[in-house]
């Protein structure tokens, strides 16, 4: 079906559709002579721009999982942040009683280290 369809469709445009517009028996013939190498192209470009595609897609999804961890298992993942976040509240209610500048900022980084983004950190709480 295929090579049917790559010979006669160019046939068809250019004895058949192009002559109707009217030009020359010059341009007609080139027209004839060049069709399917037009066809040719077009099919090649076609086939090359659903490669990338497919390959666009595959590229794009396999970000995706690797970014969401999709299919995989996180191992130990609660059991770690667990005593991660109840050994920094205990650092944080020791460190609350100090309102200095330096204990802010190590409270901001043991935060960042249990794996939890806070916006504001309230002292007085």
């Amino acid at each position: 079906m295929k090579l049917l369809t790559a010979l006669c469709v160019p046939y068809v445009l250019a004895r058949g559709v192009f002559p109707v517009f009217g030009y020359p028996l010059v341009v007609n013939s080139a027209v004839y002579r060049f069709a399917w190498l037009g066809c040719l192209s077009f099919s090649l470009l076609f086939f090359c721009a659903k490669r990338f595609h497919i390959w666009f897609t595959n590229l794009h999804n396999s970000i995706r999982d690797d970014r969401y961890l999709i299919g995989r298992r996180l191992h130990d993942y609660g059991e770690n942040l667990d005593e991660k976040q109840n050994g920094s509240l205990v650092a944080l209610e020791a460190r609350s009683s100090n309102a200095s500048g330096i204990g802010m900022i190590q409270q901001n980084q043991e935060a960042a280290d249990v794996g939890i983004r806070q916006r504001h950190v309230r002292l007085d709480a």
